[in-house]
């Protein structure tokens, strides 16, 4: 269990104890979702072979609730770039890290997807809108949904602190790694980064 972060297997009845291997691109493939579990989250992985340890070992289900849409947290940023093109803007973070930002309907207008890229790695994915980005929602929870669905997915956040943006509130749910931006009463950003 990395960074305290609980992971739970929902194996389903179909193929379990199968031998046929998988690539490891079927293993990325692997989506779970994150559900309330006492104080914290369990990421509930539905699976239909047994995993072997090596499977486990190399952090397959860590990653399965680190979906944003079609990326996932470690992926290769290629991948992104394969799937998008060449970012609309690229900007300097932190520690050599750089933030690919793509309009994802109309070039510089709402909604936004930042792909956050360290060593030609994924480490966060954030997008940004007022509405709904076709497919680009997090646990089944689209920007635009009201805080009274945020709450019931996820519960009450352990943090709340004003946003840089204006009138924005910051969601987070430490030491979970994902978070999320309110204002009036709606999700405006949801961002999932490496635990």
């Amino acid at each position: 269990m990395r960074s305290q972060i609980m992971f739970a297997l929902v194996v389903s009845a179909f193929g379990i104890g199968a031998a046929a291997a998988q690539t490891a691109d079927d293993l990325t493939e692997l989506r779970g979702e994150w559900h309330r579990a006492g104080a914290g989250f369990a990421c509930k992985v539905p699976v239909k072979r047994q995993l072997t340890p090596q499977e486990i070992e190399a952090g397959v289900l860590s990653r399965a609730c680190q979906h944003l849409g079609p990326f996932v947290i470690g992926q290769d940023a290629q991948v992104v770039r394969a799937a998008l093109g060449p970012p609309h803007k690229t900007l300097p973070q932190p520690n050599g890290a750089s933030a690919l930002i793509y309009f994802l309907e109309q070039q510089g207008a709402y909604p936004y997807l930042v792909v956050t890229v360290l060593k030609s790695r994924v480490v966060a994915l954030q997008v940004t809108g007022p509405a709904a980005a076709k497919g680009y929602s997090f646990n089944h929870l689209d920007l635009g949904a009201t805080t009274e669905a945020l709450v019931q997915a996820f519960g009450q956040p352990g943090h709340f602190e004003p946003s840089e943006e204006k009138d924005t509130e910051l969601w987070t749910y430490p030491p979970w790694p994902f978070s999320f931006e309110v204002r009036g009463g709606h999700v405006s950003s949801i961002r999932v980064s490496e635990p």
